[in-house]
């Protein structure tokens, strides 16, 4: 934002006096988290609350809760409810005189859209949906790409550790980034490269950590699937990000230019990857610089907080 844009939005949050309270029973990705902390660098008053901690032991997680009547203090200040991942957890009751969000993500709303609606259309005032879920039925629903990430702790690190390209592949879960497939096309891969590759799941931390050793980085390769967070930190820190990723369309129409390189089958994996180890070594460069940039523009926390404040505008 520029220095005339942060003055008009600071008038337009003292006079509206916004305060935002997001809830999950467990903040997968911890978006809620990400969300919240996005909402605040930009001047909004927001708080996350979750059930449970996340298993990746992310940094900065929302504020942990045993029973509703905690926060309920909060929800009574808020002007805006924001339920994350398609979880219902606050009695409706409670949320009388709220605007009332929520963000549907996952497998439940993909497979159960229609149960889930069902619910969440009698009282919400505005839906979330990425990826293919548009278009299930949710109420007054706004389409976003998901993902934000700290760019001001992840840096980005172009100096190389190895004479040859490293690429890396470290899934969340090797079932749902369609490892199998990306570690066959690898094996068929010409080039000076190493390829790294880990299914085991670590600490958020110690992930970045080898996310970091890489100069490639191979997100997913699954059919109608979005990408992930790890493909947003792996261009934070600088690196050339790959992923099957089927919303190229709907993501310029509604953000901007797409900063990954997606690809739509096994052959084009093979050769955009083939193409990026034999471009000379300022090529790579600039490409890994126009990644990190990305993330920056649409993806940090300014980005993020700027977005949700414009989709919930819309119900204030």
């Amino acid at each position: 934002m520029n220095k005339r844009q942060k003055i008009k939005l600071e008038k337009f949050l003292i006079k509206n006096k916004i305060k935002v309270v997001l809830v999950a029973k467990n903040d997968w990705a911890n978006l809620g988290a990400q969300y919240a902390r996005s909402l605040r660098k930009i001047g909004v008053d927001a708080i996350m609350f979750t059930g449970n901690s996340h298993k990746f032991k992310y940094p900065n997680q929302g504020i942990k809760f045993r029973s509703i009547s905690k926060i309920l203090p909060y929800i009574k200040e808020a002007k805006i409810v924001h339920l994350l991942h398609s979880q219902n957890i606050i009695p409706i009751v409670n949320l009388k005189g709220k605007k009332v969000v929520v963000s549907h993500t996952g497998s439940r709303y993909r497979t159960k859209y229609i149960e889930v609606n069902k619910i969440f259309n009698t009282f919400v005032d505005l839906s979330i949906v990425g990826g293919s879920l548009y278009g299930k039925g949710a109420k007054n629903e706004y389409w976003i790409p998901g993902g934000v990430v700290d760019t001001q702790l992840l840096k980005p690190m172009y100096k190389k550790s190895s004479d040859k390209i490293i690429i890396g592949h470290y899934p969340s879960s090797s079932k749902m980034k369609g490892s199998e497939t990306i570690t066959n096309v690898m094996k068929n891969v010409k080039g000076n490269y190493i390829f790294k590759y880990n299914p085991k799941v670590i600490s958020w931390q110690n992930n970045i950590k080898r996310l970091n050793e890489c100069d490639i980085y191979i997100e997913s390769f699954v059919e109608n699937r979005s990408f992930g967070i790890a493909a947003l930190e792996a261009a934070a820190l600088g690196k050339i990000v790959i992923s099957a990723y089927a919303f190229k369309q709907k993501y310029e129409e509604t953000t901007g230019e797409l900063g990954l390189i997606p690809v739509k089958n096994q052959k084009e994996l093979k050769e955009e990857i083939e193409r990026i180890i034999n471009l000379p070594k300022n090529k790579i460069l600039e490409m890994k610089k126009r990644s990190r940039e990305w993330v920056e523009k649409y993806h940090s926390y300014e980005a993020v907080g700027l977005r949700l404040l414009k989709i919930y505008r819309k119900i204030l």
